[in-house]
C-alpha cells in the first residue's frame, strides 16, 4: 500500500469518528432497560482530564500504612504480656494496680463526631475501660458491618491495639460454620452435615422462631427435628378390637434414633497473631435441643475435654477453660439431634474482646427481625459495652434522594431496639466509604453518598450516637480511585472495598479518633 493511501485511510477513519461524535445523542442510545450505548462527544474528547481533589493527595502523601511489627505496647496502661498469659487470679492481681490514663496517639485525621451530650454518649464503654473490676471480668465491643469488614478487616487492627492497651486475648466470637471460605485469622473448617441458618438474606421456612443471637445466625450438625404432629384418637376401634390385640401380641419395635456427627476445626492461619492464639476460655452459646449431646474438645490430637452437654429448651452456655498453648483447636459433636449453636466466645481471662461480625450484602436492618429477649440476654452474658454499626454501602447503588430518609429511618429503628433492650449501650455509627461507578470512561463517586452521609450523621446525633465519617476520612468525593491506584493498593479493583493495607489505614484513623475521645473522657473524669 502506498503512503498516500494509508494517510487517506486514517483521515477517513478520523472523519467518520468526528461525524459520529457530532450526531450521536449526548444521553446515549438505550438498548434495554439496563444497557445503553454511549459515544464521547467532541467536547468530552477535547476536555482536560480532571485532577483529583487536593485533600486526597494530602492524605495519601502523608499516609502511614500500619504493619504487623508496629509497636502496640508503647504507652500501655497495664503489663500486657503478663495479663495475656496469666491465669484468672493473676489477672485480678494485675488489675488491682490498674490506673487509667490518657493514651498516646500520633494524630487524629478524622475525629469521632459527638451528639449534643458530648463524650457522655460513650460513658458505657469508656467507663468500662477505665474500671479495673469491669476489665477483670471482660469488656466487649461488637463490630457489625457489611462485606467491608470481612476477613477481620478493620476489626483486627482495633482488637490488637485495644488489647495491647487494656489486656485481653483471643479472637472473640466465632461461628460454628462460616458463611464463606475466606482465610480470616481463625479458619473454620466443618466436616459432617453442618448447615447455617440466618436471618439475612433469607429466613429458612423450616425454622419457626427468631432466636438467631448476636451473630444473626446459628448452625447445626443435624437437620432440625420435624415438628410433632398432633395425634387424634381413633374412635372406630373398640376397646378389645383387632387393633388392640395386634398391639398386645405383636408390638412394634421401638424406633432407633439416628446418631448424627459433626466436627469443627478452628485452624490458625498465616495471618493469625500470637495474641489471637492465646485463648484462655471457650464458651459455647447453644439452645433449642431436647436431647443431650456429646462434645469432645481437642488441641490437635490431644483430647482436652469429653463432655455430655445437657439439653436446653431455650438458651444455655457451656464453658471450657484452656490452660495450655493451642496448636489447632477442634471440636467433635454427636447426638440424636443437634442444638442450635449461636456462637463460640474464645477469649482471654479479662481485658477487651473485639468481635468481627461481617454480614455480606446487608444494609444493617436486621436487629428488629430477631428475638429481642434472646439478643438482650446474650448482650448481657457477653458484657457488651459498645456496638459499632458500619453499614450503608450496600444501599448506595439503589438509593435515590427520595429514599435516603426511609433507609436511614430504618437503620435508626435498629439503634432504638438495641437501646430498648440495653439502655446504657454505647453505639457508634460508621458512615459508608467512598464508592465509584464507571461513567463513560472514568470512575466517579455515586452522587447519593454525600446526602446519605449527612443524613446518617444527623440521625446518629438525634439518637445520641457517636458518628465517624469514613467517606471524609478517605478524602471525600472521587477519593476511591486514588486509593485503588496507590502503591501499594489501598482499595480493591471493584472500587468498593479496601485492600488489607487500606483497611488497616482506615482502622488506624478510626482507632485514633476513638482513643482521642477516650483521652477526653479520662481528662474530664480526673
Amino acid at each position: 500500500m502506498k503512503p498516500f493511501s494509508i494517510l487517506a485511510f486514517f483521515v477517513a477513519i478520523m472523519a467518520s469518528l468526528l461525524v459520529i461524535m457530532l450526531i450521536f445523542p449526548k444521553e446515549g442510545i438505550s438498548l434495554t432497560n439496563d444497557i445503553s450505548m454511549n459515544f464521547p462527544t467532541f467536547t468530552d474528547w477535547m476536555a482536560e482530564t480532571k485532577s483529583r481533589p487536593d485533600s486526597v493527595k494530602t492524605i495519601l502523601d502523608n499516609i502511614e500504612i500500619p504493619t504487623d511489627d508496629e509497636d502496640d505496647t508503647a504507652f500501655v496502661n497495664i503489663q500486657v504480656d503478663t495479663i495475656q498469659n496469666a491465669d484468672a487470679d493473676t489477672v485480678a492481681n494485675q488489675y488491682s494496680e490498674y490506673v487509667p490514663r490518657p493514651i498516646a496517639i500520633d494524630s487524629i485525621h478524622q475525629p469521632l463526631e459527638l451528639p449534643p451530650s458530648g463524650v457522655a454518649c460513650l460513658e458505657n464503654i469508656f467507663g468500662a475501660l477505665a474500671d479495673a473490676e469491669q476489665l477483670q471480668s471482660m469488656v466487649r465491643i461488637l463490630h457489625y458491618g457489611d462485606s467491608q469488614i470481612e476477613t477481620d478487616r478493620i476489626t483486627g487492627y482495633m482488637r490488637s491495639k485495644l488489647q495491647a492497651q487494656f489486656g485481653g486475648s483471643g479472637p472473640g466470637l466465632v461461628p460454628a460454620k462460616s458463611p464463606y471460605d475466606y482465610k480470616s485469622p481463625i479458619h473454620v473448617v466443618n466436616s459432617g452435615e453442618w448447615r447455617r441458618y440466618t436471618v439475612f438474606p433469607k429466613i429458612d421456612t423450616t425454622i419457626t422462631h427468631y432466636r438467631y443471637g448476636v451473630l444473626a445466625s446459628f448452625s447445626m450438625f443435624a437437620p432440625p427435628p420435624a415438628p410433632e404432629k398432633p395425634t387424634e384418637p381413633d374412635t372406630t376401634v373398640s376397646l378389645i378390637g383387632d387393633s388392640l390385640m395386634q398391639a398386645i401380641f405383636h408390638p412394634e419395635p421401638p424406633k432407633v434414633k439416628e446418631i448424627h456427627k459433626g466436627s469443627i476445626n478452628f485452624e490458625f492461619t498465616s495471618i493469625t497473631k500470637a495474641n489471637i492464639k492465646n485463648i484462655k476460655q471457650i464458651r459455647m452459646f447453644y439452645g433449642n435441643c431436647k436431647e443431650s449431646f456429646a462434645v469432645t474438645v481437642r488441641n490437635g490430637e490431644t483430647v482436652l475435654y469429653q463432655d455430655s452437654v445437657a439439653p436446653s429448651s431455650y438458651y444455655s452456655i457451656k464453658k471450657w477453660t484452656i490452660s495450655e498453648p493451642l496448636q489447632d483447636l477442634a471440636m467433635d459433636f454427636s447426638g440424636t439431634e443437634s442444638p442450635e449453636i449461636y456462637a463460640f466466645a474464645m477469649d482471654g481471662n479479662g481485658g477487651v474482646a473485639c468481635d468481627n461480625i461481617p454480614l455480606r450484602g446487608c444494609s444493617g436492618t436486621i436487629f428488629t427481625k430477631m428475638n429481642s429477649q434472646m439478643l438482650q440476654k446474650m448482650y448481657n452474658d457477653l458484657h457488651v459495652k459498645c456496638v459499632i454499626l458500619q453499614f450503608g454501602g450496600n444501599s448506595i447503588p439503589v438509593l435515590k434522594p427520595e429514599t435516603v430518609k426511609n433507609y436511614v429511618g430504618s437503620l435508626m429503628s435498629q439503634v432504638r431496639l438495641i437501646r430498648k433492650i440495653c439502655p446504657e449501650m454505647s453505639i457508634i455509627i460508621v458512615g459508608p466509604a467512598d464508592m465509584s461507578t464507571k461513567v463513560m470512561d472514568e470512575y466517579q463517586s455515586y452522587e447519593i453518598i454525600p446526602e446519605l452521609v449527612e443524613a446518617m450523621r444527623q440521625a446518629a446525633f438525634a439518637n445520641n450516637c457517636a458518628f465517624w465519617d469514613m467517606y471524609s476520612a478517605m478524602g471525600g468525593w472521587n477519593s476511591m480511585p486514588d486509593w485503588v491506584f496507590h502503591e501499594p493498593p489501598l482499595g480493591e479493583k471493584d472500587f468498593t472495598h479496601f485492600s488489607v493495607q487500606g483497611a488497616n489505614v482506615i482502622a488506624k484513623m478510626f482507632y485514633n479518633a476513638l482513643i482521642g475521645c477516650y483521652n477526653q473522657y479520662i481528662r474530664k473524669r480526673k
